[in-house]
């Protein structure tokens, strides 16, 4: 009788798909959790929860300065994240630079997309500048735009 593969080539066959057939099959590795930190649609990634619990250490021990230089690197690898922006905002509200105050919150909205409540708190610290400044009518203006996020 005569086969029409040989018998060689058929083993050899048989060896290949015995192989495949026992290779273990890996399942995709699940994302990390967001950090506790992140905003919603806006998850940081470890480096950045990093440098934005330092910022908050820093701020809390009364050193705005170092609080303001850690958001800073945070944004020199992530210039596009609007909490970020938000929490350098805050810490210039504090150290009583309305200006840049008023600037990164309103950069922080330009990146929020459509998380209002983070836009809610940047027109409350616009307003918060603009009243330091003195812009009675500028804070009414920041005001009525974050209660229409409401």
């Amino acid at each position: 009788m005569r086969y029409p593969f040989p018998l060689a080539a058929i083993l050899v066959l048989a060896a290949f798909l015995s192989a495949c057939a026992s290779t273990p099959q890996f399942a995709p590795t699940p994302p990390p959790p967001p950090s506790p930190f992140s905003t919603p649609g806006h998850p940081e990634s470890p480096a950045i929860a990093s440098l934005m619990d330092n910022a908050r250490a820093e701020y809390v021990a009364g050193r705005p300065a170092n609080a303001a230089a850690s958001l800073e690197r945070a944004l020199r690898i992530e210039p596009r994240n609007p909490r970020l922006w938000q929490e350098l905002s805050r810490v210039r509200l504090d150290q009583k630079e309305f200006a840049q105050a008023e600037s990164f919150a309103q950069r922080s909205n330009s990146w929020a997309g459509d998380d209002n409540a983070l836009r809610f708190e940047n027109w409350q610290l616009i307003a918060k500048a603009r009243e330091a400044r003195g812009d009675a009518g500028g804070a009414k203006a920041a005001l009525d735009a974050a209660e229409r996020l409401k």
